[in-house]
């Protein structure tokens, strides 16, 4: 029994030298990684001011919600920091479109579950290279997958906290692709 849990020469059993080498391996490379991992922005990147979007629609406040959960999303991420002008880079962009689809009546006939989303385009603008990161970026609240802007109609919900809902949902997309992406 012995023999069989000896598989090395030095008395080690064998997984002990390979998970040694697993570590010396870790430890030469993650500290490269560390520094991409942390934000993964050009490093020049430092502040982000957001700039209110352009509505095209005539759904009035998308733009304000939509804007103010950017900033509060931009605030969270510990590698950059807000600012109201004068920033590294910028986040613009434009109210689309906002759709109303009813996906379930009641008996009545009446909307019960309804969805809202918003479709919007965005761009980052790099201001000290004074180039786009990403221009005239498509994106709709939906794009993740999760219905942020579904409220049920039958049971007292109204469509602003759908309109709120989409709009929170679109902003975490737009920062997801902007200063998370990199």
């Amino acid at each position: 029994m012995r023999r069989l849990i000896r598989a090395s020469h030095w008395g080690y059993p064998a997984a002990v030298p390979i998970a040694v080498a697993f570590a010396i391996l870790a430890g030469v490379l993650l500290p490269g990684c560390y520094t991409t991992l942390n934000s993964g922005l050009p490093t020049h990147i430092k502040t982000v001011e957001v700039h209110i979007f352009q509505n095209k629609t005539m759904y009035n406040s998308i733009e304000a919600w939509v804007a103010r959960e950017i900033i509060d999303r931009v605030n969270m991420d510990p590698a950059v920091r807000l600012v109201s002008r004068n920033g590294d880079a910028v986040i613009t962009g434009e109210i689309m479109k906002v759709n109303r689809r009813t996906l379930r009546e009641t008996t009545t006939n009446e909307p019960g579950t309804v969805l809202i989303s918003i479709e919007a385009v965005f761009s980052f603008y790099d201001n000290v290279n004074q180039r786009y990161l990403l221009e005239d970026m498509p994106v709709k609240s939906t794009d993740t997958g999760l219905l942020g802007g579904l409220y049920e109609a039958s049971r007292g919900g109204t469509q602003e906290q759908g309109e709120r809902g989409a709009a929170k949902q679109l902003a975490g997309e737009i920062v997801r692709r902007t200063v998370g992406m990199w």
